[in-house]
């Protein structure tokens, strides 16, 4: 699994985006930020981030191993 997607939706399917969002969570993955809303002309596009979290915290412990080291 990618350690980070940015999931994509629209207005018109908004059920479509949340099913999306719901199953990344189920995935294990967590919100990594704000829902971002833009207009493009009719349509209203929805992004929001997510972070696979297992991953995201083996490499801060990757970083944090490599300051010790040094």
């Amino acid at each position: 699994m990618k350690p980070y997607m940015l999931i994509e939706g629209s207005h018109t399917a908004l059920e479509a985006f949340e099913s999306k969002v719901t199953n990344a969570l189920e995935e294990g993955y967590t919100l990594a930020g704000e829902l971002v809303t833009q207009a493009i002309g009719s349509d209203i596009r929805f992004y929001q981030p997510v972070i696979l979290e297992d991953d995201y915290e083996d490499e801060e412990d990757d970083e944090d191993e490599e300051e010790d080291e040094e």
